[in-house]
């Protein structure tokens, strides 16, 4: 009994010491952390997810606007130490699409692309080869109504990364500030 009374004694104190301190953030999970945390490239991709996603130490970064109002068009990732400057990520957005639902149902199939998860909206992801036979991941989201498009595409080869779980996490968070914003 003794024994008994000694842990509860024991767990009583850290319970009432973990009440008086701040309570901890947790850590943040997500494979890449959050994409659009400063420093960023283009105003808004974190310099840091780029690095994570892509494994380039040295890369260049520039990003294209739509129109004098300052939107976002695209953010194009660049290897520097490479003489042509291969890319490694490519995150579009087109605002009006030009794609309809018939546009976008025979890319999805010549692509073998799969579905979203859950909750991401109409689209698809999967990988395919370029001209250079390198591998691509690539997510296509766009809203209901088609009229924007949404397209992160990632060279694979970062080290220890799984490319399209990164290209999806890119889409999941840019969803809400590049598509979701004026539906």
């Amino acid at each position: 009994m003794k024994r008994q009374l000694s842990t509860v004694s024991f767990l009583s104190v850290l319970v009432a010491g973990g009440a008086c301190s701040s309570p901890a953030m947790p850590p943040d999970m997500r494979p890449l952390g959050n994409i659009t945390s400063a420093p960023r490239e283009c105003d808004l991709i974190s310099a840091k997810a780029i690095k994570l996603a892509t494994g380039l130490d040295d890369y260049t970064a520039y990003g294209t606007k739509m129109d004098s109002a300052q939107r976002f068009a695209s953010c194009t990732v660049r290897e520097d130490s490479n003489p042509g400057g291969k890319r490694g990520l490519l995150i579009e957005l087109f605002d009006p699409s030009e794609n309809d639902a018939e546009d976008l149902a025979n890319t999805k199939l010549s692509t073998q692309g799969k579905n979203l998860p859950n909750g991401l909206g109409p689209g698809f992801a999967g990988r395919r080869k370029n001209a250079q036979e390198e591998t691509i991941a690539f997510v296509y989201g766009w809203t209901s109504d088609y009229k924007r498009l949404l397209v992160v595409s990632l060279l694979e080869g970062a080290p220890g990364r799984d490319s399209l779980a990164d290209a999806t996490e890119f889409f999941r968070q840019l969803k809400p500030v590049l598509l979701d914003k004026s539906e």
